[in-house]
């Protein structure tokens, strides 16, 4: 959530995926230098790797997460 998709991308975790963040210019841009593929939405899942954008995203966020981890 927030700023936490940033260090993902520096990991290289994000390369190729579409991925959410605080949309901060500086933040972006680390996405996109990284590889992300930036969506400017709330809550994006891109296969096991789900991101959000902030604090207001947090309950779509966690639904998310829980629908991911449902057998």
């Amino acid at each position: 959530m927030c700023l936490a998709p940033v260090v993902l991308a520096r990991a290289g975790i994000l390369a190729g995926r579409q991925a959410t963040v605080y949309p901060s210019p500086a933040a972006v841009a680390e996405m996109k230098k990284a590889g992300a593929n930036f969506l400017e939405i709330p809550v994006v899942a891109d296969m096991q790797v789900v991101t959000a954008n902030g604090p207001a995203a947090a309950a779509q966020f966690a639904d998310t997460i829980i629908t991911k981890l449902e057998c």
